[in-house]
Parts: structure tokens; sequence; C-alpha cells
């Protein structure tokens, strides 16, 4: 069962430039990195629809295979962006969850696929 610390979470945007600078213009030396911000709406009710007051934080997940993703971003607070650096050119899946001062993590929100800025109708499991 399910504490009600678990919430839901609305996924996501996806912001890509080349190398470490955030646009083609300003990019690094290295051309063949990139960068890409996630964007998500923080959670505002647990899944039991109550108001969510101990949220503590975020997971972002991604990996080159859909729902198929490595160790977790570990993000402490209410931030909701995240830009992650030096990525290979290639194709991504995202994903975040939210968790709670107690722990408890939500399911994923729905997987966002990178190079298309594609939200997908996967939520893995």
């Amino acid at each position: 069962m399910w504490h009600k610390g678990v919430f839901i979470l609305v996924f996501l945007l996806v912001v890509a430039g080349c190398g470490g600078g955030g646009d083609s213009t300003s990019g690094s030396s290295d051309s063949n990195t990139l960068s890409v911000k996630l964007v998500w709406d923080a959670p505002t009710e647990n899944e039991d629809g109550t108001a969510l007051t101990d949220l503590a934080g975020y997971k972002i997940y991604y990996g080159t295979s859909s729902c198929s993703y490595g160790e977790p971003i570990v993000i402490v607070g209410n931030t909701t962006t995240y830009t992650i650096s030096n990525l290979t050119s290639g194709t991504y899946y995202f994903a975040v969850t939210a968790y709670d001062a107690h722990g408890n993590e939500s399911k994923y929100s729905n997987e966002v696929r990178y190079p298309d800025n594609y939200e997908t109708e996967v939520y893995c499991n």
C-alpha cells in the first residue's frame, strides 16, 4: 500500500543546445555534446487528493531506451528545472519522480523523448 505522500507529477519540457552553453552560438568547443534543460510542473496534491505538504525533491531518470533508465539524478528541494550537460548525440528518454520527506517516491511522470521533444504517452513502471 502506498503512503499518502506519493504524488502525481505532471511533466516535462525539453530544451536542448549544442555544447555546454545552451545555444549554438555560445556552445563549448566540443560540438558533439548536448545540454538538455528539463522543466516540469511541481505537484500540489498527493495521490489521494490531499494537499502535498512534505515534498522533499525530485529524481530525474534518463537513458537511451524507452523505460530503461540508469541511476537517477537526485534533486533536493523544490527546483523544477535541471540541465543535464555533456550528453553525446543520440536519442534520450527522460522521466521525473517526486519524493517526500519520508522517502516515498511517486510513479514516473510521462516520458519525453529527445531530440524531437516528443511527449510520449508512455508511463513506465
